[in-house]
């Protein structure tokens, strides 16, 4: 009979202490609005939690400056970068990727590591507009079965230009979004 109540006492103590380990690791969340690739919707108000589409992720801290948001099969990578800034990714189903734009001011976040596709888009665009490729960033990147969608800002374009590669890195076309006459 000890012994049950022992053994009660620690799963209690153990799940209190996980409780706590969850409430701790959402604080680190700051409020975030945010659209990723076609349409993913994630938010979260200060200290979490964090919601995909409207639904509450599981959220996992790595470190004090990683997280991970995971739910219905996408995975939404929360990085802190050394200046404060927030970046933000996604993993999705049929190996969908790319970067998460902040919805409340329009900021897009870049990621460290990139496609083929962006890579050869980023390539494609710089030749198409004479600006070095080092001035050029990724806004967003759709994965579709007609290619991988690259949207690329242009440092002084009106709107950003658009590529279509394929998953290699062969570019299928380039254009301007915005207004021709505004080039």
């Amino acid at each position: 009979m000890k012994n049950r109540s022992i053994a009660a006492s620690v799963l209690t103590i153990i799940v209190s202490e996980l409780a706590m380990a969850s409430i701790a690791s959402a604080a680190g969340i700051p409020q975030l609005n945010y659209t990723c690739g076609s349409g993913i919707e994630v938010h979260a108000d200060q200290g979490g939690p964090v919601y995909i589409d409207g639904k509450e992720a599981r959220l996992k801290k790595i470190n004090n400056n990683y997280y991970e948001a995971t739910h219905a099969g996408v995975t939404i990578s929360i990085g802190f970068n050394p200046d404060g800034t927030l970046n933000m990714s996604y993993t999705g189903p049929n190996r969908a990727n790319g970067i998460c734009q902040d919805s409340s001011s329009g900021n897009s976040q870049t990621r460290a590591s990139q496609s083929p596709a962006e890579s050869a888009c980023l390539n494609a665009v710089a030749k198409k507009t004479g600006i070095s490729r080092n001035q050029l960033s990724v806004i967003e990147v759709s994965t579709a079965e007609a290619g991988i969608g690259v949207t690329i800002r242009v440092p002084n374009a009106d709107a950003p230009w658009s590529c279509l590669a394929d998953k290699k890195g062969n570019v299928q076309g380039v254009a301007y979004t915005g207004s021709e006459g505004r080039l």
